[in-house]
């Protein structure tokens, strides 16, 4: 018969298979309808107690190293100009640490806004996901370049910041009035200056940008300075609760640009170590999917307890968005590729991404009662990295790859329930019926016989 829902009210279940040890109280109480792409019912975590060390590459714009006063090569791991690209080379200049005068010796990025053209500083933090509270502290001072005026310092310089998700903050740097006898303005450093944001986006852009009125800054040689960047989090808890047929979808990155993830593919299937992957374990886990009902409802409309064996087809897939060519989920067929042998190096794991069961089960249904069967498909949802293995001396040359992929668990076996409950009304009155005969075509009292 088909199968359907049952009614609430009392109910006896029978756990044919199951990975112990598993507490089934609380799937035992009712039914639990769905589909292999349910979500997980473990609530969610609780958000991490303390600010987490955020690595800012880079952050105090030593590299590439360079000797003289100045320099406008481009800071390693910055981005330069009014996109998130790699910019135009002279996009800012950089002070060694004797001009800058920082009280701990670093170097420093002077933001620069030519008349031509607007530049920003810019940098993805990596490993900040969509919804942490990120807090960036860095240290700020007026210029020191012998390009400015004394107009254009004596009250300050002004820049903006901003965090992707969060406002555009203006800024104003302390002023500086004392010109030094190398004839470069003295700094005026402002330290431990803090943001705060919340990231709308995985890997948040961070940028700096000079607003000097140009009336200030003819030459593009005359802008604030910035160093001594330090980026926190508070991770968002992991959210259990998303369809493993509605995942987030895969971002690819080379520096700090974002890319099509076949462009990410491409490279890291390229050789079979030509990526890592790395799991970011405290957002992966095993999981239940929801119960839903196998095959078709059974109705004991006899006196005696019924006993028969039940074929049980059980089926599992994957999930996930990558192109065929990655060979994982989505388009996952078991072919051997360099990212799959990439994430099963990464993982341990080495999961089968489409699996199909048989299985028989003894059913035994009491009289008056349904039994029907439910299952629920032990699965993996693994969320992490691929990054270039070999690191370019300037990381925005390297590529990373973020993708979450929910498959078949390794660890985990599936669940088997029958499942058994009283008649309905109408199930009642169905075995009440009267049986379907044809009249008996002599009478009661005749005697039968052969040619009858």
């Amino acid at each position: 018969m088909e199968p359907r829902p049952r009614p609430a009210g009392p109910t006896r279940t029978r756990v044919l298979a199951r990975t112990a040890p598993v507490a089934c109280l609380s799937l035992c109480l009712g039914l639990l309808t769905g589909t292999a792409t349910g979500h997980a019912a473990a609530p969610a975590a609780a958000p991490s107690a303390a600010p987490v060390p955020v690595t800012v590459l880079n952050g105090d714009f030593a590299q590439p190293a360079f000797t003289g006063v100045n320099t406008g090569a481009n800071p390693y791991a910055w981005s330069v100009g009014s996109t998130s690209g790699t910019g135009t080379t002279g996009g800012v200049w950089r002070w060694n640490a004797a001009t800058g005068g920082h009280p701990d010796g670093l170097t420093a990025a002077m933001l620069r806004l030519p008349t031509e053209a607007t530049y920003g500083l810019k940098q993805r933090l990596r490993g900040v996901r969509t919804g942490a509270r990120v807090t960036v502290t860095y240290d700020e001072s007026p210029s020191v370049s012998n390009s400015c005026t004394a107009a254009a310092l004596e009250q300050g310089q002004t820049y903006s910041v901003q965090g992707e998700g969060g406002p555009l903050t203006d800024r104003t740097t302390l002023p500086t009035t004392e010109k030094l006898p190398s004839n470069y303005w003295k700094s005026a450093w402002r330290t431990g200056v803090t943001l705060a944001f919340t990231a709308g986006a995985n890997e948040p852009l961070l940028t700096f940008v000079s607003t000097v009125p140009a009336a200030q800054n003819a030459s593009g040689n005359c802008g604030p300075l910035i160093t001594n960047v330090r980026v926190t989090q508070e991770p968002p808890p992991v959210d259990k609760t998303i369809p493993a047929d509605a995942l987030p979808a895969s971002e690819a990155f080379y520096g700090n640009d974002r890319r099509a993830a076949a462009d990410a593919v491409a490279y890291c299937n390229g050789a079979v170590n030509r990526c890592t992957f790395t799991a970011e374990e405290d957002y992966s886990f095993s999981y239940y999917a929801p119960a839903r009902v196998a095959a078709e409802t059974y109705f004991n409309c006899t006196r005696n307890t019924l006993n028969r064996t039940r074929p049980v087809t059980t089926a599992n897939r994957s999930y996930g968005d990558l192109p065929a060519a990655a060979g994982l989920p989505g388009n996952g067929t078991g072919t051997p590729t360099n990212m799959a042998q990439q994430y099963t190096q990464g993982t341990g794991l080495s999961p089968a991404w489409n699996t199909s069961q048989e299985r028989s089960v003894n059913e035994v249904v009491q009289p008056a009662e349904a039994s029907w069967i439910e299952t629920q498909a032990a699965r993996r949802r693994t969320e992490g990295w691929f990054d270039a293995t070999t690191k370019a001396t300037d990381p925005n040359y390297d590529w990373r790859l973020h993708t979450v992929l929910d498959h078949p668990s390794t660890s985990l076996s599936d669940r088997i329930y029958q499942r058994t409950g009283p008649f309905t009304p109408s199930e009642k009155q169905r075995c009440q019926s009267d049986r379907p005969n044809a009249t008996t075509p002599v009478g009661a009292t005749d005697p039968a016989g052969a040619e009858r």
